[in-house]
């Protein structure tokens, strides 16, 4: 059984902004528990509220949730992006259809800079300090979308990003449940791993080994969590949780149950006996990179 060893652990909160219970199961998480740090959907309905939380908590680092799929709201009007939004500006739901629709559609590659570059920018004006980007259902590791991407990430100071490796053997001992879309997750990692590896190489952002969340999206129990991390051996971890602080919202999800799982003393306990070190994307690029915090 592995354990610690001097891990280095970052605990993120996807969707921060979504919502005002997202918002507030942020702020518990870091009171309470082991949160590191959110991910900042810049077009969510609580923006500004997520944004205020931040400021009040400096220690919390925040990164940009870049949404370009689940009926996330764009940053740019339909008028400008009218490929990509339907008339009420929302992205198309089915994750799938937008992965064929930036690959094959060049105008819908066009539009895509621009909304990606508006996301940055709408964060970049919130005056916080971008830690890392991932991306609402990956969608930030798409092979148009990445190179995009990976354009920006130096001009707005990006530490770290997000390369999708759920690791499927470890989870299957742990939960034995939903085998089939584990597998489709599994196979969609793999590729979008591989397309990150090679881009990544040699840019001088911080990636972590492992990253446990998408396998068990809405409901990493506190059981899932430690029997994850009692398996995998590897020298950095990210850990991506949904929480809310009131009723689900959705199977995959904002859910109570992943806030429930940051604030259990349980928890807590079993990262300070064995050793991990809670960090966040600038510190894991201090640690293993040399650059600035």
């Amino acid at each position: 059984m592995w354990v610690g060893m001097s891990t280095k652990l970052i605990v993120n909160a996807d969707d921060f902004g979504w919502s005002e219970g997202v918002n507030s199961a942020v702020a518990r998480a870091r009171r309470e528990g082991i949160l590191t740090s959110a991910s900042l959907m810049v077009t969510g309905d609580a923006m500004d509220e997520a944004v205020a939380l931040a400021r009040e908590d400096p220690s919390l680092a925040v990164g940009l949730h870049l949404a370009l799929s689940g009926e996330a709201r764009s940053a740019l009007p339909h008028s400008a992006i009218p490929d990509l939004v339907d008339s009420s500006s929302r992205f198309s739901n089915n994750p799938a259809r937008a992965a064929l629709l930036y690959y094959f559609n060049r105008r819908a590659r066009v539009q895509l800079a621009d909304e990606i570059e508006a996301q940055f920018e709408k964060f970049a004006a919130t005056g916080l300090k971008l830690s890392h980007v991932d991306g609402h259902q990956h969608l930030h590791a798409h092979p148009v979308v990445l190179p995009i991407v990976l354009k920006l990430v130096t001009h707005y100071g990006v530490s770290g990003i997000r390369v999708p490796r759920d690791p499927f053997c470890d989870n299957l001992r742990v939960d034995r449940s939903h085998i089939p879309s584990k597998i489709t997750t599994a196979l969609g990692h793999a590729h979008l791993s591989r397309v990150c590896r090679g881009a990544l190489r040699d840019c001088g952002i911080a990636v972590c080994d492992v990253v446990i969340g998408s396998m068990m999206s809405g409901c990493m129990t506190d059981d899932y969590v430690i029997g994850m991390l009692k398996r995998i051996k590897c020298d950095s971890i990210e850990m991506f949780f949904h929480p809310i602080d009131g009723p689900r919202v959705d199977p995959q999800g904002p859910n109570p149950g992943d806030l429930a799982t940051l604030i259990n003393p349980w928890i807590r306990e079993f990262i300070i006996e064995n050793d991990y070190e809670l960090t966040t994307y600038p510190g894991l690029a201090q640690a293993t990179l040399g650059g600035p915090q």
